[in-house]
């Protein structure tokens, strides 16, 4: 063998030696967070009682471990830092508030924390990347909007049988009221009403209550009325807080924002999981429930 093949054998000896030092580390390999993200995670077990929760493997362990916490899940880059994308903690018994400091998770794309003990609603960080579509979250709708009750009444002043009403409310359950005409024979008039009990989908009822807030709902009039005959009543009554608030339009008379927040709601209960229907002699009126002091139906 000659000089410059013992050159060439050597070189490439001391190459594969030094391989490690030199190729870029493996994208699937465990990564820590950043201190910003790590201290939202942390943040977040302190404020929800983690010591309690039902799955905590790993939380708090040592820092570069975050990503093997359980329901943290990271998105790796070569190029990137490591950023948490998802948080996956479903019915893992967390209790208390959400703290501000989540936050900084400012990379999340999906949060699960349904069927927990959690108080208040999300913050405002992350309520405003969950309206602008950046967020995806599951949760009750209580955590994404404080309107706990949405009541909507429609009747036509020269129809007999055209009224319905119904009543959606945070926890996702429903009642639908609509007056039916008998019709035994050409001149019978007498009425009931149909009753169905439902429940909305996930996330129906929380983007109502953010449509609500977003026309301006609870800064209209009380009233909206044109001087027409044979126009169509729509009222609409909110629960915000713990108070209530009326708007009624007749003929078509309010802004376009209420038109828009009056079809939104015939368009959930459409789509509305219903039970089979029940009748009974007549349909509750809101004056009715509101003369008793009461803001809804008994189910």
């Amino acid at each position: 063998m000659n000089r410059t093949c013992l050159f060439v054998t050597f070189f490439l000896s001391a190459t594969c030696l030094g391989q490690t030092t030199t190729q870029p580390p493996h994208s699937g390999e465990a990564q820590g967070v950043s201190p910003q993200e790590r201290q939202g995670l942390v943040a977040l077990y302190d404020a929800t009682d983690g010591n309690h929760w039902k799955n905590r493997g790993g939380w708090l362990g040592t820092v570069g471990t975050e990503c093997s916490w359980e329901g943290v899940r990271c998105e790796h880059g070569v190029h990137e830092p490591t950023t948490v994308n998802e948080l996956d903690l479903s019915e893992n018994n967390l209790r208390g508030l959400m703290p501000e400091a989540v936050g900084q998770l400012t990379n999340l794309k999906t949060l699960y924390i349904f069927g927990n003990s959690i108080s208040g609603m999300l913050p405002g960080s992350l309520l405003k990347r969950w309206r602008t579509g950046e967020l995806l979250v599951s949760a009750e709708p209580q955590l994404l909007t404080d309107v706990s009750g949405i009541d909507f009444g429609s009747s036509a002043s020269s129809l007999l049988c055209e009224q319905h009403r119904v009543i959606l409310r945070s926890d996702r359950s429903a009642l639908l009221f609509t007056k039916r005409c008998r019709n035994k024979t050409p001149r019978d008039r007498t009425t009931f009403c149909e009753v169905k009990k439902g429940r909305t989908f996930p996330g129906e009822f929380e983007n109502l209550g953010w449509l609500l807030e977003k026309n301006g709902f609870f800064t209209l009039r009380g009233d909206y009325y044109r001087n027409v005959t044979d126009g169509l009543f729509e009222s609409t009554r909110a629960t915000r807080g713990g108070k209530g608030y009326e708007v009624v339009d007749y003929a078509g008379a309010g802004r376009f924002d209420l038109w828009v927040i009056h079809r939104a709601i015939e368009g959930v209960a459409s789509s509305t999981e219903w039970e089979k229907p029940t009748t009974q002699p007549s349909c509750p009126r809101w004056s009715d429930s509101r003369n008793n002091g009461q803001q809804e139906p008994d189910r």
